[in-house]
């Protein structure tokens, strides 16, 4: 078991320099977090875990998910305030033509 901890580790960090090499990149930090995901459910399937570390891969599968969403949610709201500044713009145009 121990050393399946221990490849769940390495493989761990290896992503956790992906997202530091990422610079806040929002495209390649959610392609970091899908991966960490997939890695944590992988090692959850395994039948030999102990309690603590299914449950600490579970929070760390959780906090992964909730870092996802808030980049997708950012992402998300970033669009939308962009179209609407651009709509503000062209009403504002229109009025101003209209005087």
């Amino acid at each position: 078991m121990r050393k399946l901890m221990d490849k769940l580790n390495m493989e761990d960090e290896k992503l956790n320099r992906e997202l530091k090499e990422s610079h806040r990149d929002p495209n390649k930090m959610k392609i970091a977090f899908e991966r960490k995901i997939n890695l944590y459910n992988r090692f959850l399937k395994e039948s030999d875990l102990g309690d603590l570390d299914r449950f600490s891969l579970e929070n760390k599968r959780e906090w992964a998910i909730c870092h996802h969403l808030i980049i997708v949610m950012g992402k998300e709201t970033s669009k939308k305030i962009a179209d609407l500044t651009r709509r503000i713009n062209r009403l504002e145009k229109t009025a101003q033509l209209d005087v």
